[in-house]
């Protein structure tokens, strides 16, 4: 069981790119990954599910990865908190699988700038960590 699958957003397509380079480098060539694209960030975990359900058996773990920014409306409270709500609800569902998170919420390009790189690096580390340590 050495798969991670990567669930991405479709939204700011060249960022997202660099996330899954960024994780792909710090996750092989250990683990295989599989890539999965849902269309906005509140349908991650539902697609991360969807995969489990439909590839059983196969994951050691999940990385979310994808950008929420702020706008003008409430939209980024509610889009942040379900789907960061969404994902720990499938992490708890499906704790024999490590769950990561990297989903970035920002207010501004520059923000996203400064984490884009160093978070998804961080992240697929801690992935490898929390597979390590479900592994004992």
């Amino acid at each position: 069981m050495n798969k991670i699958l990567i669930v991405h957003t479709s939204w700011y397509k060249d960022y997202i790119k660099t996330m899954i380079e960024s994780a792909s480098n710090k996750l092989t060539p250990e683990y295989q990954i599989n890539l999965a694209c849902a269309p906005g960030a509140i349908e991650l975990a539902a697609l991360a599910k969807h995969k489990i359900l439909k590839e059983e058996n196969i994951y050691a773990g999940i990385l979310f990865l994808g950008i929420v920014v702020r706008g003008e409306t409430t939209h980024y409270e509610l889009v942040t908190n379900e789907t960061f709500r969404s994902i720990g609800d499938l992490a708890l569902d499906f704790s024999n699988i490590s769950v990561i998170n990297n989903v970035i919420c920002v207010e501004n390009k520059d923000q996203l700038l400064k984490r884009l790189t160093i978070n998804t690096e961080n992240n697929a580390k801690a992935l490898i960590s929390l597979i390590n340590e479900k592994s004992i």
